[in-house]
């Protein structure tokens, strides 16, 4: 069976949100919104330049990180529920997962911030014990280095794991181990099919950053369009199978 390609991906993902212009951007400012929110609370712990602060603001990170995956899902479920041109997709669904079990979304939000917080976790260490500045170019740049590998690292296990919260959002009773298990099931042979619409969709993430994040609240939609189909895509081809 032939496999939708990512520039038709990105296709039916413009289509769908050319064909509903406003809401996704209204969802999208206030997901936005909402984890401004979270991250600044973070803020509050850090007190000093202590050690055991600067951790406690590490960790306090992590926690507010994990929790904000609740909206996460919320905004997963909005937009594929768009995808599949349905009229229930309202703003209201970015506080579903409040309603359907919310510890084993919970749950999802810590296996997938926490493979994030292990890979990063030596760039933190880093940056503590050297000095970090524009006065000290090499230990930045090397920080930084660290840092972004960290990311990228992270980034390519939890692509493993793509369809997890788009499944715990179908299946609202599922737990968290089952729909870790289907999630992987499902990615099975459309790993690299991922990461290579990941890849197109670079252009439009720097166009974001170019903007000084203004056009992410309409690159933001087509992102997680693109997402949602693909993951349409992948349940569909399962079930031809």
């Amino acid at each position: 069976m032939n496999k939708t390609s990512a520039s038709e991906i990105r296709a039916r993902a413009r289509d769908t949100i050319l064909n509903n212009p406003y809401v996704p951007v209204i969802v999208t400012f206030v997901f936005f919104l909402i984890s401004l929110v979270l991250n600044s609370c973070t803020a509050f712990f850090t007190l000093g330049e202590e050690l055991w602060m600067i951790w406690s603001a590490k960790i306090a990170g992590l926690i507010f990180a994990v929790f904000t995956g609740l909206f996460s899902l919320g905004r997963i479920r909005y937009f594929t529920v768009l995808c599949e041109n349905k009229s229930e997709a309202t703003v209201g669904m970015l506080f579903c997962a409040f309603r359907s079990y919310p510890d084993r979304i919970l749950s999802a939000s810590l296996f997938l911030e926490g493979i994030d917080f292990v890979f990063t976790l030596p760039g933190f260490i880093y940056s503590l014990y050297y000095p970090v500045s524009f006065t000290q170019p090499k230990h930045l740049l090397i920080a930084f280095g660290i840092l972004s590998a960290g990311h990228l690292i992270a980034f390519l296990i939890t692509a493993a794991f793509m369809p997890l919260y788009y499944i715990m959002g179908d299946f609202t009773k599922i737990s968290f181990p089952k729909a870790l298990k289907m999630s992987s099931w499902l990615m099975k042979g459309n790993y690299f099919r991922y990461l290579g619409l990941c890849i197109s969709l670079i252009p439009l993430i720097l166009l974001g950053f170019v903007s000084f994040g203004i056009a992410f609240l309409w690159i933001s939609p087509v992102i997680q369009s693109a997402n949602a189909h693909f993951y349409l895509d992948l349940v569909n081809q399962k079930q031809q199978t």
